[in-house]
């Protein structure tokens, strides 16, 4: 009798421990399904997204995209988009609907209401998802390739460096291969929009420029002419503007040995040719023949539609700066005392100054420099 009470309270012991493991089995799955729904549920990065948009927070925004490799997404140029995007919108409140698939494509639809007028706008979200890994579920980003445009390629001289607005591709970005003297840059996808194209160096650079809004698009910068990089764009620029302005300072002063000029010309050479010119240009702004010429100054001068350029010549190693310019002159004597009268002479001068440079590690040097002159005086 002992023996079967003893069965019994065992069979009954082993049966609550077989309900108690099924209901935890049943719990955990339960859990687990919960955790993985709620780990799937692409709203959360929909939302995040959407109130960044709301808060002209772009930088969120695009922490939020999908950056497949093999793409380039402009952060300056997606910002600019998404800011404009921004100004068509009046949000005062806003619900975003469960996630659905429209067109093969999940997607997160927000509804903006403008309370003033009643109208309501759709904002969709769409959704790009990634499994890492052995992770259960995956991770979901905001898809813009609704923004985008297909397989860009460019083509550069081997030893140069590939920059689209600046910014310098990687491996990363795009699929480079060497092809003979030229290295390929393949990119899969870009954002559509306005780009600097620059292939460049230690020395030089080719720049070409596009609105890009179209796939399979291809761009050889082989063929472009050779420019200054930016590194010597900026010294160069810098010594032009300042020999520009005292060259004309020493042209109305009739001063053509002037220090501040001449120290910006350490070939003596090319100081000797600029001492000239400035001789040459005086006589412009103060007509020869003129009674009297040493009485006049000049008390006007104002340059306009000044435009410049700069070139390079990889055989010679030399760098040309461009000028190209007009400035209107007025001249006149004091007030004469026998008679208050002022005597004055003016005109209009368009003007062309190139200046060659050398480049000495992290400075240049001025070779050369010349200017043509077209004077037309006024009556």
């Amino acid at each position: 009798m002992k023996e079967k009470l003893k069965k019994i309270a065992k069979n009954r012991i082993f049966t609550l421990i077989g309900i108690l493991i099924f209901i935890g089995i049943c719990l955990g799955i339960g859990s687990m399904i919960a955790f993985i729904q709620h780990e799937s549920d692409p709203t959360d990065v929909a939302a995040t997204y959407f109130r960044a948009f709301v808060g002209n927070d772009y930088n969120k925004m695009y922490e939020c995209l999908y950056k497949e490799e093999g793409y380039y997404l402009d952060k300056n140029l997606y910002m600019d988009t998404m800011k404009k995007l921004r100004s068509q919108y009046v949000i005062d409140t806003y619900e975003i609907k469960e996630p659905e698939n429209k067109n093969g494509q999940k997607t997160v639809t927000v509804v903006c209401r403008d309370e003033n007028s009643g109208k309501t706008k759709n904002f969709d979200v769409l959704i790009a998802s990634k499994r890492k890994g052995f992770s259960i579920s995956p991770e979901y980003y905001v898809d813009i390739s609704n923004l985008t445009v297909k397989r860009f390629s460019v083509t550069i001289p081997k030893g140069n460096q590939l920059q689209l607005n600046d910014v310098t591709i990687t491996e990363k970005m795009a699929d480079i291969k060497n092809d003979g003297n030229n290295v390929m840059y393949n990119i899969t996808g870009m954002i559509s929009g306005k780009y600097k194209i620059c292939g460049t160096n230690d020395t030089y650079s080719m720049v070409s420029s596009i609105n890009l809004t179209e796939s399979n698009t291809s761009i050889d910068l082989t063929k472009e002419k050779h420019i200054a990089n930016a590194k010597y764009s900026k010294l160069i620029n810098e010594s032009g503007r300042k020999i520009l302005d005292e060259f004309y300072k020493a042209v109305r002063k009739r001063k053509s040995d002037n220090e501040k000029l001449i120290r910006l010309f350490s070939d003596k050479k090319a100081a000797k040719a600029v001492k000239k010119l400035v001789e040459e240009s005086e006589k412009i702004v103060y007509w020869k023949d003129t009674k009297n010429i040493d009485k006049y100054k000049v008390i006007d001068m104002s340059m306009k539609n000044l435009k410049s350029g700069i070139t390079y010549d990889d055989k010679k190693k030399i760098y040309t700066l461009t000028y190209d310019y007009s400035y209107d002159y007025v001249s006149a004597t004091d007030t004469a005392l026998y008679n208050s009268y002022v005597y004055k002479l003016s005109g209009k001068c368009t003007s062309k100054m190139t200046i060659k440079y050398e480049a000495q590690k992290d400075k240049v040097i001025v070779r050369d420099i010349q200017i043509k002159n077209k004077n037309k005086k006024n009556d």
